[in-house]
């Protein structure tokens, strides 16, 4: 006789309360080996994991309290055992902010959560290039011996001893910075406030301290450190922090770290609106609706990609796709320059579809190119178009798309002609007409077949 459901769900539940057996047993040896509980301490530590549950289960709140020490011992020992995994973690984690020093608790934090469980696994994002890889400023990198390079546990509790902090703020610190590593296009970890732990996140497991960069570590505090330190603070916190760095290269690292803060800075609604369309006057609410999806669309790439070129990711098709008519040099240009008539460009896409969104972010700034002058010139592509590719993840996610071929030839073009990705300005006229002049001397002494455009051309033509 098969066995019945009942039966099923009870070796099912004896299963999972032997797991859970053996990792409270690990919190709990975790705890001892890191010198936060002794044998002498373990009557004093149960009562402390059942009040910090019993606080925290509203219907626990309103028992009535037990007459004497011997039942309320019964009962604490009974509640200790049968207590579930989640509400145990919770319990221990509170109990280590209240009993470690903050010269080295996110240590013994990552030491003792390094037992705990795995939420089930989800598919890690498609791109596994991680967008805080690239360092960020030249001061980003350690530049200490390889042996001798802080981790970033010790990084946070460097800060933590020199600012006298509070284990629970150097775990809440901890928490935002390895929820921030977890984001990756449109997949996000699950930050517990309360304990700082992160679920999930781009590499489809649970997030941990070890897998964020070095270098991204240091400018988050770096970052704290001149923003929410008192400036009597942050003499000290920088140098317990950035030992390899001298007193002049703080300054610098500084300096460039405020200057990503003030770039990072939400937008306001206005500077949204200006970014994909200018001075141009909205009228109807769906417009508007539309217009600022874009700019949040735009705020969701990443920025840092890296923009190596890969040589041989696609190929042009012109035959499918006409060249593009309208000029890449200045907004609403319609006739090409002289020096765009003369290019080729070749056929080889040498950029992937993330890198395009990357350039395309970075491009678009709302004061050289508004959205929608990129995408008047990049020829018939509605908003929409623009805006779900924007929102794609994945190198390959867009390929097939025309916005992806015509505006990979926008920036190639742009590249040849010497135009900047960034910064675009006015100037980027002048700089044609200069070319245009030199090139006009130069003809005079060629044989007149313009062979001199010829050296212009692309170098996979």
């Amino acid at each position: 006789m098969p066995p019945s459901n009942d039966d099923l769900w009870s070796v099912r539940r004896a299963r999972e309360t032997a797991q859970e057996a053996e990792v409270k047993d690990k919190l709990l040896m975790k705890l001892k080996e890191n010198g936060i509980l002794s044998d002498g301490q373990m009557e004093a530590f149960k009562r402390d994991v059942v009040m910090h549950y019993q606080e925290h289960d509203i219907r626990k709140r309103q028992g009535r309290p037990l007459r004497s020490t011997r039942s309320r011992q019964i009962e604490i020992e009974k509640t200790f055992n049968d207590l579930s995994l989640h509400p145990f973690i919770s319990a221990v984690l509170d109990y280590l902010k209240t009993h470690v020093s903050n010269d080295r608790c996110i240590q013994v934090f990552e030491d003792v959560i390094s037992v705990l469980p795995n939420s089930p696994q989800c598919p890690p994002e498609s791109k596994h290039r991680n967008p805080r890889e690239k360092p960020g400023t030249p001061f980003s990198a350690s530049r200490a011996n390889p042996a001798s390079i802080m981790s970033n546990a010790k990084l946070i509790d460097a800060l933590a001893a020199a600012t006298n902090m509070e284990p629970w703020k150097a775990i809440w610190i901890r928490g935002q910075i390895t929820w921030c590593d977890s984001i990756s296009g449109s997949m996000s970890g699950i930050l517990e406030l309360g304990n700082g732990l992160v679920s999930y996140g781009r590499l489809g497991r649970d997030h941990m301290l070890a897998d964020v960069p070095n270098q991204y570590v240091r400018d988050r505090l770096m970052d704290y450190i001149i923003t929410q330190l008192e400036e009597d603070q942050q003499e000290c916190a920088k140098k317990a922090v950035f030992p390899d760095l001298s007193v002049a290269e703080l300054e610098q690292y500084t300096v460039l770290i405020l200057k990503k803060a003030e770039e990072n800075k939400p937008k306001t609604r206005s500077e949204m609106i200006a970014r994909i369309v200018g001075k141009k006057v909205l009228r109807t609410e769906s417009e508007i609706e539309r217009v600022l999806g874009q700019a949040y669309a735009m705020d969701q790439v990443d920025k840092d990609d890296d923009l190596t070129p890969q040589p041989g990711f696609s190929i042009r098709n012109y035959g499918r796709l006409e060249p593009l008519a309208h000029s890449v040099v200045r907004p609403g240009l319609k006739e090409l320059t002289p020096e765009e008539s003369e290019l080729n460009i070749g056929t080889d896409i040498d950029n992937d579809c993330d890198q395009i969104r990357t350039m395309i972010v970075c491009f678009v700034d709302g004061k050289g190119w508004t959205a929608d002058q990129f995408r008047w010139a990049l020829g018939n592509v509605s908003r929409q178009q623009l805006t779900t590719f924007l929102l794609e993840r994945g190198p390959k996610q867009g390929v097939n798309k025309p916005i992806f071929q015509h505006a990979w030839e926008f920036f190639k073009k742009r590249e040849i002609l010497g135009l900047p990705l960034t910064e675009v300005s006015e100037e980027d006229t002048i700089v044609l007409q200069e070319r245009d002049s030199n090139r006009a001397n130069k003809r005079q002494s060629t044989d007149g077949e313009g062979s001199s455009s010829k050296r212009r051309c692309s170098r996979r033509a």
